[in-house]
């Protein structure tokens, strides 16, 4: 929904600044829920036990003259506009320039400019428009909340990760997985950034690393996490690497490692490996960069 006109009032540069410390607007609102006054539907939330929907707010309250009135974009007394931006569908002002924008299909404002995002009717969101017709669908993807701190994501202030998986989380969790040495996705298991350099690094380590000649022969059933194939691998402490794909990135399938012996004269030999570890899933970083796609909701 476009802004609406300037309104005539008192000039800008006479009001002191007016708002909370997620919005600067000219109005605060009565909740619907608990008939009490807040300046947004944040503030609400985080002082009481429920959320309030802001759709079904009806009454507002003018912080330059205090008058009570229905949800309007300029004040019945004295004609101020409450915000340079405003959405009378989601009942949002924000005197802020933040390219915002309604989106029929979310349903909600959004910040960042129409011009630089795209409605995808599957994923049920909208996408950085460089991401048309070459991003992975999940169908009502932004829908459920974020995987490392569940909270929601579609109606979010927070930009938002796009791994190539098509998961969602926030960018700032994102960060911290890296921080803590994860690069999977929380949902798929799939490497979240491109690990081209950490997989060579894992190589050296383990041409570097033979293991004791009583374990050379094991090998390992696995699962790669990234390609979803499976494949029987040399067994070694440092990793198991996929066959198909080359990632590091695996877990270990049926059952303990196994002697594989092929003697002349002798059938296969297959004993059960002692004990050991099993995951392969984190290995040290090495200090890489990915890309990622970011968007404001």
């Amino acid at each position: 929904m476009a802004a609406t006109p300037e309104a005539e009032g008192p000039p800008e540069e006479a009001l002191k600044p007016i708002g909370c410390a997620h919005y600067k607007r000219k109005s605060k609102f009565v909740t619907p829920c608990c008939n009490k006054v807040y300046t947004c539907r944040f503030c609400h939330d985080e002082k009481e036990n429920h959320t309030v929907n802001r759709k079904e707010v009806t009454e507002l309250i003018c912080t330059i003259c205090e008058t009570r009135q229905p949800v309007q974009a300029e004040c019945q007394n004295c004609g101020i506009r409450f915000g340079k931006y405003t959405c009378l569908e989601c009942n949002l002002f924000d005197d802020e320039d933040k390219n915002q924008y309604h989106c029929k299909g979310c349903g909600i404002c959004r910040i960042g400019g129409s011009d630089r995002f795209f409605h995808c009717e599957t994923c049920n969101m909208c996408l950085p428009i460089q991401l048309q017709n070459r991003h992975k669908c999940v169908e009502n993807v932004s829908r459920a909340n974020c995987p490392v701190c569940l909270e929601d994501i579609h109606t979010s202030r927070i930009p938002c990760h796009i791994p190539a998986c098509g998961h969602l989380l926030h960018r700032t969790c994102f960060e911290q997985l890296l921080r803590a040495g994860h690069y999977a996705c929380p949902i798929c298991q799939t490497s979240v950034m491109d690990m081209t350099e950490l997989w060579k690094f894992l190589d050296n380590e383990v041409a570097h690393t033979p293991m004791p000649p009583e374990y050379r022969n094991y090998m390992a059933a696995i699962l790669c996490k990234d390609c979803h194939k499976e494949s029987t691998v040399k067994y070694h402490v440092v990793g198991l690497k996929c066959k198909e794909c080359g990632s590091y990135n695996t877990c270990r399938i049926k059952g303990s490692p196994r002697l594989i012996t092929n003697e002349p004269g002798s059938s296969n030999n297959e004993l059960a490996a002692p004990s050991v570890q099993e995951s392969t899933d984190n290995q040290p970083s090495s200090n890489i960069e990915g890309n990622s796609d970011e968007i404001n909701l």
